[in-house]
Formats: C-alpha cells, structure tokens, sequence
C-alpha cells in the first residue's frame, strides 16, 4: 500500500468517525460509556438517556462501524465499550472534554 493509499483510508475513516459523532444523542452515548465503564449494558444506557432499545441499538450500530465503540455479547446482554485506541489515534483529548 502506497503513502497516498493510507491517507486516503484514514480520511475515510475520520470521515466516518466525524459523520458519527455529527449527531448529539451519540455523543451523549459517548460520554455515558465514558463515565459508567462497569454499567455498559444495552439496558442501562436506554435506561440512562430515556430512549427507546431500538434506537440505542441503532445509534450504538452507527459507533460501532466508525470505530468509535466495541459490542461485546455477554449472553444475552450487549455491553458497549469505547474503542480508545480510535480516540487517541484520531480525537485525542476528546474524551478528557466530556
């Protein structure tokens, strides 16, 4: 893979990384996942920020395809858990804000 090659797939990434966090309730997801590490479940966060399980579901599906979140299954629970190796590469400070 050629220099310009790279640059151009880590464009494409910030890209998408940006288009996910253009939406407020994700980065309110964000934060929550932030500062509630041992709480992470599905649940907890449509319990949290007063949204439906669809569109927690959802907004988190949109997290996870820019890197942004990890969904880990743990039986039948989904824990989400913030990806900060994507944070410090392409937003570094951004969580140290929320």
């Amino acid at each position: 893979m050629t220099i310009e090659q790279l640059i151009v797939k880590d464009d494409e990434k910030r890209a998408k990384i940006f288009k996910a966090l253009s939406e407020v309730k994700r980065i309110e997801m964000i934060r929550y996942l932030h500062h509630n590490r041992d709480n992470n479940t599905c649940g907890a966060i449509v319990k949290s920020m007063g949204m439906d399980k669809s569109n927690v579901s959802y907004h988190l599906k949109i997290l996870y395809e820019a890197d942004l979140v990890s969904i880990i299954r743990n039986g039948q629970n989904k824990n989400g858990q913030l990806r900060e190796d994507t944070f410090t590469e392409f937003l570094p400070g951004f969580l140290d804000s929320l």
